[in-house]
């Protein structure tokens, strides 16, 4: 009988510094790096796995979906949740209010665009003993939200950096997801301007980012070119300033001259502009 092959897309959710990069590249790659390099966009990592027994096992290709893990950029974060078929949601131990965003923050924002998909919560950092701040027993608190009955597959104290439950944890979600009656949600986010929703700069950024995503064939698609530009013009995303928001502005525009016609071209960095330039306060 031939061995079922199955396909899942999982994504890494939490903010950022918990260790979500560190994480996948334990899993995949069986690797640490405690270089923390903040996440732009998005990025997807394949690792293919084998889930169930010698009677009734199934290979599985396991697309897992790092993203942006800075609050605040709710659209660029939207682009990556249609299809999401599990979700594994990192806190890290050290800092209760990685713990307060889970319930807060990352878990309404995807359950709100992917469903109510399987979910399995992690404690990172355990390596770092004295400065431990949440035990599991916080992380199963999670289970008496409003909402979440049976959605959530396992709580683990985890490490990257000793790959403590870093396996265990991947594969408790990836059985689940197997025979979960989950049906992948694809991605229907539509891009508008709502201006009432345009209090910063931040969210200048983030309804610029899901703009230029929607018009270069989506996120995964747009993010070395966003990158790129961010680098280039000096922006960094949990404090933008007016002058970085603006030569960023201009680097997407430059880069859509290939692709778009002049009016086009116009139209877009004038949307763009105009708000960046009707703030209340700017930098």
């Amino acid at each position: 009988m031939p061995i079922e092959r199955i396909k899942k897309n999982i994504i890494m959710l939490g903010d950022g510094a918990v260790g979500k990069t560190s994480l996948i590249k334990r899993f995949v790659l069986d690797q640490f790096d405690d270089k923390y390099i903040t996440t732009i966009g998005t990025k997807v990592t394949k690792k293919e796995l084998f889930v169930g027994d010698d009677t009734n096992g199934a290979k599985m290709a396991l697309l897992i979906w790092d993203i942006l893990g800075q609050k605040g950029y709710r659209y660029t974060q939207a682009l990556s949740f249609g299809g999401i078929e599990g979700a594994i949601l990192v806190t890290d131990i050290t800092r209760p209010e990685t713990l307060e965003s889970i319930k807060e923050y990352w878990i309404p924002s995807l359950i709100g665009v992917a469903g109510p998909v399987p979910m399995v919560i992690l404690g990172n950092k355990t390596d770092l003993v004295d400065d431990r701040r949440i035990d599991v027993t916080d992380l199963e608190k999670l289970n008496d939200e409003p909402g979440m009955d049976g959605i959530i597959q396992g709580c683990y104290l985890s490490s990257a950096r000793t790959g403590e439950s870093v396996e265990e944890a991947f594969y408790a979600l990836a059985d689940n997801m197997r025979y979960a009656n989950t049906i992948a949600k694809e991605n229907t986010t539509q891009y508008f301007v709502d201006r009432n929703e345009i209090h910063n700069l931040m969210d200048v950024v983030d309804h610029i980012v899901a703009d230029f995503s929607n018009q270069f064939g989506g996120l995964e698609n747009a993010t070395p070119t966003i990158r790129y530009q961010m680098e280039k013009a000096g922006l960094v995303l949990d404090n933008p300033t007016y002058k970085s928001v603006i030569e960023f502005i201009n680097g997407l525009a430059n880069v859509e001259s290939s692709f778009r016609t002049p009016e086009q071209i116009r139209m877009n960095r004038s949307r763009r502009l105009y708000m960046a330039n009707n703030l209340p306060t700017r930098k």
